[in-house]
């Protein structure tokens, strides 16, 4: 079972984009500004009354994945090529999802050594790609 956690978004101006869903949507950060080694971006959760409900990614080179995705959006009606990057999702245990995926011939990429997250290929969901973390749900 899996229970939704957050979205996120990417985007070309990092301050730009908080200021913007602070001023048109009503959400404060709910923590720090913070970079992700692995995906090469920095980061600012986003939400109400200190619960997140999304983040906004912004890569920190041309070499990172998320700017190479965001290059290939690019259009007349979206020069950066910003959008949802990934959905989050938690579930009770990452290995009987991970196999359950892969059973109904999903690929899945496992986090990290000592980390129980998981990434969900877009190719098996419809080209979403999803982050499930093993919490309680």
């Amino acid at each position: 079972m899996l229970k939704f956690k957050h979205y996120t978004v990417a985007v070309h101006d990092l301050q730009a984009s908080v200021e913007n869903y602070q001023a048109r949507f009503g959400m404060q950060p709910t923590g720090e500004k913070a970079f992700n080694r692995i995906g090469n971006f920095d980061f600012v959760p986003m939400g109400y009354d200190g619960q997140t409900v999304m983040h906004l990614i912004c890569p920190v080179s041309d070499e990172s994945p998320i700017a190479r995705l965001m290059k290939e959006r690019v259009n007349p009606f979206n020069p950066h090529g910003e959008g949802i990057y990934l959905l989050a999702f938690d579930t009770a245990d990452t290995d009987a999802f991970t196999k359950q995926v892969e059973a109904g011939g999903g690929r899945v990429t496992r986090g990290a050594p000592g980390t129980t997250n998981v990434w969900v290929h877009p190719t098996a969901s419809n080209f979403v790609l999803m982050e499930v973390f093993q919490n309680p749900v």
